[in-house]
């Protein structure tokens, strides 16, 4: 697969999760005037989704052809009412890969994408879904997140492949669509759009991340959710770190998935031994995806590092070029660490470490790697949607 090229003239912003993520949402929906493309993984009906709606279907009620696609399976609760609510308000609707599945075959492939894009104009992509826990309360924080809006010509791109799988036409040829949006900056930022849907021959994102991290020179900050990395990426960190270079993964203390932590606690050892240095964030539940590179290069979106979203979700990353950008991500980063985060200590984790703890962190990675791998084995022999 040819390497994709950074386009420039692009604004961007960094857009946290909570409040400012939806508002940003919202205002998005507000301003389109033509074409709205809304992708996402979990949309559920609480408060926050139903604030989102309204803004969508104000949107088609002053005339803007809006398409929107949530996954079959992380937003079943959903169901036929809500297609038909959409049919009436003259919304494009379906869901990916609806349930029932026709056996296990289509049990791994999701639609991963957390996407909105307005006017082929502006986009935001990050790994936000529409819930209250992503918005948080007066008593609760967001989980932690985050997202980027762009705004510039890496918006058509975004377009073409959310019409693409809305159309479920799977092709490698871009979509040839009626107009364009034509950037007039001159300058600005550096962006790509990288995506993975391995089973259909995209691994953009994996790929930018192993040539990144083997690349990199002084430092390696990783904010991750769900963090069980493949051997090869596994290797790439430990290797980084053992020739100088500063490697730092911001993980999550709680997990919305218990037997998530347990399966990367059977990496710590290795991580750790080798001079990778691991904090846990205590505030919140972590769901972030992002990396940064010695400070210039950056990668946010929907990919979680595990084989989940490497070898069966379909993922949407933005990758930023820019030394200020980087540069500013990174204190921020650095800043989380050291207010919210606790490190984990080798001595004092393996010193905890009973028969049992590492029993069960052995069978809690071995059993969700190996489970990730056969689903991706029986999807790719029939890939639907």
């Amino acid at each position: 697969m040819a390497k994709k090229d950074f386009i420039a003239g692009h604004s961007i912003r960094l857009i946290h999760g909570g409040e400012s993520y939806f508002n940003t949402l919202i205002e998005l929906i507000n301003e389109c005037e033509n074409t709205l493309h809304l992708q996402v993984y979990i949309f559920d009906l609480d408060n926050t989704g139903k604030i989102i709606l309204k803004a969508i279907e104000d949107a088609a009620a002053r005339g803007v052809s809006v398409y929107l696609v949530v996954d079959g399976f992380g937003s079943m609760s959903l169901g036929n009412e809500f297609a038909d609510r959409m049919k009436m308000q003259n919304i494009s609707f379906r869901f990916f890969s609806p349930l029932p599945f026709p056996g296990i075959l289509q049990a791994g492939r999701r639609l991963h994408h957390k996407v909105c894009v307005a006017d082929k104009k502006k986009s935001l992509v990050g790994g936000i879904n529409i819930a209250d826990k992503y918005r948080g309360s007066k008593n609760e924080l967001p989980w932690l997140d985050y997202a980027l809006l762009v705004e510039g010509n890496v918006s058509n791109e975004i377009n073409d492949v959310c019409e693409r799988i809305f159309n479920k036409k799977f092709t490698l040829n871009p979509v040839k669509s009626k107009q364009k949006f034509i950037s007039q900056v001159k300058d600005g930022v550096k962006v790509r759009m990288t995506r993975n849907d391995w089973i259909r021959g995209r691994n953009e994102i994996s790929s930018a991340y192993k040539t990144m991290l083997g690349n990199a020179h002084h430092e390696i900050l990783i904010v991750a959710s769900y963090f069980i990395p493949s051997r090869r990426l596994l290797k790439i960190l430990v290797r980084a770190a053992i020739r100088g270079r500063k490697v730092n993964i911001v993980l999550g203390k709680i997990s919305d998935v218990p037997f998530i932590k347990p399966a990367t606690q059977y990496l710590y050892g290795k991580l750790l031994r080798n001079g990778v240095r691991i904090f846990e964030y205590k505030d919140a539940v972590l769901h972030a995806k992002v990396c940064v590179v010695d400070q210039q290069w950056v990668s946010i979106g929907s990919l979680n590092l595990n084989h989940l979203s490497e070898l069966l979700s379909l993922e949407m990353n933005l990758e930023v070029l820019d030394k200020t950008f980087g540069a500013s991500l990174s204190k921020e980063f650095h800043d989380l660490i050291q207010n919210h985060c606790v490190e984990v200590n080798v001595h004092a984790f393996e010193k905890e470490r009973t028969i049992f703890l590492k029993f069960k962190s052995w069978f809690s990675y071995k059993l969700f790697s190996g489970f990730m791998r056969m689903l991706s084995f029986l999807s790719r022999k029939n890939p639907i949607d």
